[in-house]
Formats: C-alpha cells, structure tokens, sequence
C-alpha cells in the first residue's frame, strides 16, 4: 500500500495538480477501492487552528490519534465542509480574512455526475472540490475551477459522506437516509422506484383531469377563437406566392398611363420616321459588299445584322405590350382589396402566407384535440383508476417487504450490538404513516415513498422506552449503532467515506478489537476514518495519522503527522498509559502484531 502523510505549513501550492498528473502505479486491490469513492488529496487554510495543511489519505482504514484538545475535531469539521455543512465565519482562523478546504477526489460516479453538471470533462479523471470561507462577505464553491453552489455540493459529495460525531450533520439522524437504509437492506430500490414511478404517473393524470375540469370554460372559449382563426382563413383562402403573383399585377394596373406612354415613346424611337431601325438598315446598305473589298469590314457588317434582329424582337414586344396594356379601374380595385385582405391574414398569424397556412394547419389539430374534451376525460379517469389500483398493490407489497425486513434487520443489528457492548440496547424500527397527497379531490392510495417511512428508534437500556436516534443515543453509542447497521449492511454498500468520532467512548481493549475489526471490514469497500483514544483501536488502522497542537508566539497551531515504525509504537505506548517505556512500546508492538501484516509492516 502506498504510503501517504500530512505536509504542513510548508506545503507547496501546486500540490493537487501535480498528484492528479503524476501518481504512481498502484496494485488491483487498491484501484478496486479507488473505484469506489476515496479522499485522495485534503488540505486545509485557516480553518480554526488550522494554518495550511496538506493531508494525503489511502483507502482502507484511516485512524487519526492525539493528546484531548489537540484539535482533532478540526479534521472532521473540514471534512464536514466537503458535504455542504452551512457555516459562518466563527470557523476562521483569528486575524485570517479567509480560509479554505481543498479535496481531490476519486469517483467514477461522482465524476459521471459532475460532467453531467458541466462541472468535468470527459478527460477529467478526479474532482478538485474547493470550498471557501470568508470573514466578510459570502464563500465560494469550486468544482475543477468551475463555480458551484453549496447545494448542489452537497448533492454531489453529501451523499458519499457519512459522519457520525456529536454535530448535527450526521446523515444517520434523518429519517431519509433511515428509510434507504432499510430499502438497501432488504434490496427493495426496484420496488420502491416501482412505486415512486407510478406515483409520478397518478399525478400526472391527476393533475391533467384536474386542470379538465378547472379549465372546461377556458376551453371553450378556446376553441371558439380556433374556429374563428380557420373559418377567417379559408374564407380568404390564400395560396402560397399569391401575394408576390397579385403584387405583380397591381403595379402593372396602378401604373398603366405610365407604362403605355413608355411604350409609346420607345416604338417611335424604334419603328418613326428617322427611327434607329431606319438608322440601323442605311448603315447596313452602306456596308453590303465591301467586305469583298476589305475583310476587316465582315465583323462589323454582322454585328449590325444582329442589332437589326434584336430591334426588330423589341419592336415586336414592345407591340403586343402595348396592344395588351388597356386600364381596368374595377380590376385595380379588387386587386388592392384582395392584398389587404392577405395583408390583415399576416399581421394576425404570421410573417408569410406559408406561415398562415400553417397556422391555420395547427389550429385544426389543436381543436381536434379539444373537441374530444370529454373523451379525453374520461379515457385519463379510466387510466387514473388503473394506475391507482397498481399503485395500491404495488405499495401494499412494499410494505409487507418492508416490515418483514425490519424484524430481521433488528435482530441482526441486535447480534451486532452484543459484540460491541451494547447489547442492553435494541433497535427498534418503527413505521410512520405517510400522508399522500392528491389534487382537486383525487387523493392517492400512496405517497413516492410507499404508505409510510421508516423510522429507527433506540432503548438504551432494559425497560426505557425507545427514542429517536438523535435523543436516545449518544455519540459514541450512535458511531457504533452506524456500525453496527453498516456492518450488516457491508454487500448492500454503494461505497463512500465513513469517519467515526467517539465510537470508543466507554469501551473496554476487547470490545475495541471487536470494533477495530468491524471497522476494517467496511474499510474493504469504503473509505474509513477513525478518530479514536484507544491503542487497541488505533493498531488495526491500514495509515495512523496523529493530530498535535503547539504554541508559537502566543498563537495555536494544529498540524497532522503520518506515523510509522517507531513513531507509530511511541504513539500506540502513550495512548496506553501516558509514559513511553520499553514495556508500554513492547505492548505496543504486540498490538500490531495482531493487528495482522499489514500493521505489522508499519513497525
């Protein structure tokens, strides 16, 4: 496994971009986690006692150490930052104007979704989440260097994070997440999306007959103007080019004098006394013959012939033109009325007369569609019954599936808390109806859920009745109660990053094997980090990081340390009595021994 540490206040700016370019080679089992979600790069600026921090994170099992009040807290609230917490600026390093939470993360679907967003390319293989805080004004989210809102931050990394700590972001506490938990469980997603599906389709239907009956005097007077719009159309009934045909004609009508004085004027210079035809004919009889005297006189002779023939065309036309040309007053008229009348059709319904045949082609379709109003009724009411029945069996079902489901994962959660010095405590898994809402008097036999939510309440102790999660349970029990609930949920996990705060909190060196051991299953399908007090937990972690705070110049600062071989025995040997003796390292060791290979390795 790749080794990887925490830089400092030395670290260099273009650290991320140079880890997304130039990683080494890493074996299959750990491009199987990767593949998964994983945290490979975080850094923190002046977030409390945080100056700048650069912390580099593996897969696996993560566990971060240190003396109470070294700021370990300080990690889980930027990594609490990563999944769209809302916060002010009370978490600003004093005298600091910003600060800053940087993440490069690795996974396919996360990075599917982001190009999804715009936020990724296609040749983007990581996401560079950049969150950041301000003193004054509002912060910012950055997603590969795109501007991103905090919503949908926590949309897109939210829902991959899983904290379990004494804050109020813990995911555990919603009754949602409660609900899907449940669902994974049982592998019920395809009946619940079956049944959120045919809810979406009742209220489609219900809302489509809804606006029916709310609209029916809207639609009449619809179609009452649609019939109007077809009825002034075909009683004008144009055609395509017609306006462009009968603009033609008016321009002749409206200026026939003009156009026969033209006429008139051109013939006389043609055809009178003195004409160019005359003209042209004398020149030609001054030329005839004398080609034979000089050749070069051929071509001018020709041309001549050809404008003799060419004047002789336009005599001709300009003829017939003129014998055609005659006013017509009656004519004129009804052909400025019928532009007018093709001019009103363009201002209502279009800029050409294509456009208002077509118009009037939509209309028609459109007052098909209406005149079936109370077919069309009546069909939806019959689909709307239809559906509604499915929707009653289909959520009938996934209730029965549900609570069956429920009473086996109690009692595997049960068995769970046995091993890990909760088993006076039980979960309960309580159901709550859903009310479903309907529209305009339709109501729906189930909501998008089902009938109702499932709810996880917690005894504590023998005979107390059992409470929501967030009052009954504290810190440490609610860390191993997710445990407990991942750890049977371990084949049914998507994969993400879990941190644990206080699930140590009261136990004893062989329940916190017990723990540990849990903690490394689920560390082979997510991300796992560990922020814990005892030794026995802290062998078994695949990376042990150790959080220390210092005082220079009357002023905190908190850093992390990646620990190996002898730093890492000293660490393990102070957090089981406080002095470093060759005995306290010996156990140490032997910690890690059972702790398997691979901390043994770290040694």
């Amino acid at each position: 496994m790749r080794r990887r540490g925490a830089r400092g206040e030395g670290a260099r700016a273009g650290a991320f971009r140079r880890h997304a370019t130039s990683r080494p080679l890493r074996d299959a089992a750990h491009e199987a986690r990767l593949g998964r979600f994983l945290i490979e790069t975080l850094r923190v600026r002046n977030l409390v006692t945080i100056e700048s921090l650069e912390l580099e994170l593996g897969p696996g099992l993560t566990v971060v150490t240190g003396e109470t009040g070294a700021g370990k807290s300080v990690l889980l609230g930027a990594i609490a930052l990563l999944s769209g917490q809302r916060v002010g600026a009370e978490l600003l390093r004093a005298g600091a104007a910003d600060a800053s939470v940087e993440a490069l993360l690795r996974s396919p679907a996360l990075l599917a979704r982001a190009r999804e967003l715009g936020l990724a390319g296609e040749d983007d293989e990581e996401l560079l989440v950049t969150r950041t805080l301000a003193r004054e004004g509002r912060g910012k989210v950055f997603v590969n260097g795109k501007l991103a809102t905090v919503a949908l931050l926590a949309e897109l990394v939210g829902e991959a994070l899983e904290i379990t700590s004494q804050g109020e972001h813990q995911r555990l506490l919603r009754p949602e997440a409660q609900a899907g938990l449940l669902d994974a469980y049982a592998e019920l997603g395809g009946a619940a999306g079956e049944v959120a599906d045919l809810y979406r389709r009742w209220r489609e239907l219900a809302g489509a007959i809804a606006a029916r009956r709310r609209d029916r005097e809207a639609i009449a007077r619809r179609e009452d103007q649609l019939r109007y719009e077809i009825d002034q159309i075909d009683r004008a009934a144009p055609t395509a080019g017609e306006l462009e045909e009968i603009g033609a004609e008016h321009s002749r009508l409206a200026h026939v004098d003009r156009l026969a004085q033209a006429s008139a004027l051109a013939l006389e210079c043609l055809d009178g006394d003195d004409g160019l035809r005359e003209k042209l004919g004398t020149a030609r009889a001054v030329l005839r013959g004398l080609a034979e005297l000089d050749a070069e006189l051929a071509e001018p002779e020709a041309a001549l012939e050809r404008a003799r023939l060419e004047l002789d065309e336009a005599s001709h036309s300009l003829s017939r033109y003129a014998t055609r040309l005659e006013a017509d007053p009656e004519r004129l008229a009804r052909v400025e009325q019928r532009i007018a009348e093709l001019r009103r059709l363009l201002t209502r319904y279009g800029a050409t007369l294509e456009d208002v045949l077509a118009h009037r082609d939509r209309a028609r379709e459109e007052l098909g569609g209406l005149a079936g109003g109370d077919e069309r009724t009546a069909e939806l009411e019959r689909e709307l019954l239809a559906v509604a029945e499915q929707l009653d069996g289909r959520s009938r079902a996934l209730s029965d599936a549900r609570r069956a489901a429920a009473r086996r994962l109690e009692r595997a959660v049960a068995s769970e808390l046995s091993e890990l010095e909760l088993g006076r405590a039980k979960l309960q898994v309580a159901f709550e109806p859903l009310a479903a809402k309907g529209a305009d008097g339709l109501d729906p036999p189930s909501g998008p859920s089902g009938r109702e939510r499932a709810v996880f309440l917690l005894a504590a102790n023998p005979g107390e009745a059992p409470g929501r999660l967030r009052d009954a349970a504290s810190g440490g029990e609610l860390s191993r109660l997710l445990l407990a609930l991942r750890n049977v949920l371990r084949d049914a996990d998507s994969g993400g990053l879990l941190l644990f705060d206080e699930i140590d909190a009261g136990l004893g060196g062989r329940t916190a094997v017990r723990v540990g051991e849990r903690l490394r299953a689920l560390a082979g399908r997510n991300q796992v980090i560990c922020i814990t007090h005892l030794p026995q937990l802290a062998a078994l972690g695949d990376a042990h990081h150790r959080v220390v705070k210092s005082v220079r110049a009357g002023r905190t600062t908190t850093r992390i340390e990646l620990l190996e071989g002898e730093s890492r025995v000293d660490e393990l040997a102070r957090m089981g009595g406080g002095r470093v003796t060759d005995a306290a390292r010996a156990h140490a060791r032997e910690l890690l021994s059972v702790g398997g290979p691979d901390c043994a390795r770290r040694v």
